[in-house]
């Protein structure tokens, strides 16, 4: 530890020297091209020194910064050219003293491309150790825009999900993973690992590091993980200790993902999305975690179009819900239907998501072929004769959201059945024998549930 701190300490005189190797050698360039303009046969005896000066300084800065990048104050891949660059310049800066104490021995042509060599190789080292210190875009902020969209990095805030179907969006492989990666696994991965954790895989980030686990599963403020990401930037266990600190969105990401339970599996649908992470999910990810209908979800192939055609010969009304979703609404009108007809419906009964007999002489037991009817989520049954005795034929659609009995037979007997129905969102129960109190009784106490009874027909 007294070794680490020593080191760390030698480490932080990294920008004293770095800028003394660039000046004083630059000053040498600039001072022997002088010397050539003024055709001069001779070198100035200062230009040799200032060379040695500057490899000196070279010396001094490397190993300083040498020791500052084993603190991992600076992500491993965006300082390895950085680093070894420093490196290389030291010899180099020596050999430049070398050949300028020799001025004469060395033509021309060799003495001025040494100078441009150098002047390229310390322009770049400077530019790398620049973004390493005030960030990439630093330079560009307040460039004009063509050279801001020229020059600008892209960061992790840029990458989007190829869906924004919560049903196909994993919350560790699209949401976290690339986070890590971005942000973490430069020093906490495969090849550098360091304080011991691997964040590159689910079961070596489970493991932990030297100190342990750093994910207590559904308790984010517990977690290691968390709170290293949490402590104030001038904390040294900060983490990341680079320029590429986490956003606000981006740790709040991460604080629902552990307290949801950490799960490596899990799509976003599956998991819970509250009010404070809804809005952050669809501003930084494009992810609208909204409820969505049904019908929207069922990912099916279309119904043949001779079998539409053959219902529209039945006299059903057929339309599509647009070129990317097969399901169909359906409906009929008039008192000629029966139920050789309604039988008709069965080759799309996967098919059908709306289904309207409004104004039928649709009966009762007419409905039991429609039972089956797996994806139906609104049925229409306003203005008709069926009764509580159809209304039973309904108990297997499990999906069905939006149900219409305007003006219809049913009484109060059928609310028990309609309260089973898990999808059911909205009941239309105006004009029928179900009195508001008793509707308020058995579909009152049901999330989500919004049933509408007209109060001038109540028993």
């Amino acid at each position: 530890m007294i070794a680490l701190e020593f080191t760390t300490f030698i480490g932080r005189f990294h920008p004293l020297f770095v800028h003394l190797p660039i000046g004083f050698i630059l000053l040498a360039i600039l001072l022997e091209w002088w010397e050539s303009f003024r055709r001069k046969e001779t070198l100035n005896a200062l230009i040799p020194i200032a060379w040695f000066i500057g490899g000196l300084a070279a010396f001094a800065a490397a190993l300083c910064g040498w020791y500052l990048g084993e603190t991992g104050l600076y992500e491993e891949d965006k300082i390895f050219l950085h680093r070894w660059l420093g490196i290389t310049l030291v010899p180099i800066a020596f050999v430049g003293w070398w050949v300028k104490r020799k001025y004469n021995s060395y033509h021309k042509a060799v003495q001025h491309g040494f100078n441009i060599l150098l002047i390229i190789l310390l322009s770049v080292e400077g530019h790398k150790g620049a973004n390493l210190t005030h960030g990439e875009s630093y330079l560009t902020e307040y460039a004009p825009k063509p050279i801001q969209k020229l020059f600008a990095s892209k960061d992790v805030d840029g990458f989007k999900l190829l869906s924004n179907n919560p049903d196909s969006v994993r919350v560790y492989t699209d949401l976290i993973q690339p986070l890590f990666d971005a942000k973490c696994v430069s020093c906490h991965g495969n090849e550098v690992k360091r304080g011991g954790l691997n964040m590159s895989h689910p079961d070596s980030l489970l493991l932990g590091g030297d100190g342990g686990q750093v994910l207590l599963i559904g308790n984010a403020g517990e977690s290691e993980l968390f709170r290293r990401i949490t402590l104030p930037q001038n904390n040294s266990k900060f983490m990341p200790p680079t320029n590429s600190v986490l956003t606000y969105d981006e740790i709040k990401t991460v604080e629902w993902w552990i307290d949801e339970g950490a799960s490596f599996e899990n799509m976003v649908s599956q998991v819970e999305v509250g009010k404070s992470i809804k809005p952050l999910l669809l501003r930084r990810f494009g992810l609208d975690t909204t409820p969505r209908p049904w019908y929207q979800k069922v990912q099916i192939a279309p119904l043949d179009s001779t079998q539409i055609a053959s219902l529209i010969q039945e006299g059903f009304f057929v339309k599509t819900f647009g070129e990317n979703n097969s399901l169909l609404d359906v409906s009929y009108t008039g008192l000629d239907l029966t139920r050789e007809k309604l039988r008709a419906l069965d080759v799309a009964k996967n098919h059908i998501t709306w289904l309207s007999f409004t104004e039928t002489n649709v009966v009762d037991e007419w409905l039991s072929v429609i039972s089956g009817f797996k994806n139906l989520t609104r049925l229409e049954l306003d203005k008709t004769i069926i009764s509580d005795r159809g209304i039973v034929y309904l108990r297997d659609l499990t999906h069905l959201e939006v149900l219409n009995m305007y003006d219809s037979k049913i009484s109060n007997a059928s609310l028990p059945f309609l309260q089973k129905l898990p999808e059911l969102k909205r009941v239309y129960l105006s004009r029928t024998q179900v009195t508001e109190d008793a509707a308020k009784a058995v579909l009152g106490g049901k999330e989500d549930v919004s049933f509408i009874v007209d109060e001038n027909f109540k028993n």
